[in-house]
């Protein structure tokens, strides 16, 4: 089972609840589940710039030509 974008940010928020009402000894885990949420914010926003600037109807045709070339070597 997977950790969901999520399930990190619910986590984060918790322990940050937790740090305001009761002990700031958690800060160590706040800032780790922060540096996570951050770097798949980060992550994602990267991917789809990519995406953006990529034609995927080009890159779907150099797979299809890629695989093509593949199953006619084995032949």
């Amino acid at each position: 089972m997977s950790v969901t974008d999520e399930d990190v940010r619910h986590a984060r928020d918790v322990v940050a609840e937790i740090i305001a009402t009761h002990d700031p000894k958690y800060a160590p885990l706040f800032e780790i589940l922060d540096s996570e949420v951050k770097r798949r914010e980060t992550r994602a926003e990267l991917i789809k710039k990519t995406l953006s600037r990529t034609d995927l109807s080009k890159m779907r045709e150099l797979r299809r030509k890629r695989q093509k070339n593949r199953s006619g070597r084995g032949a």
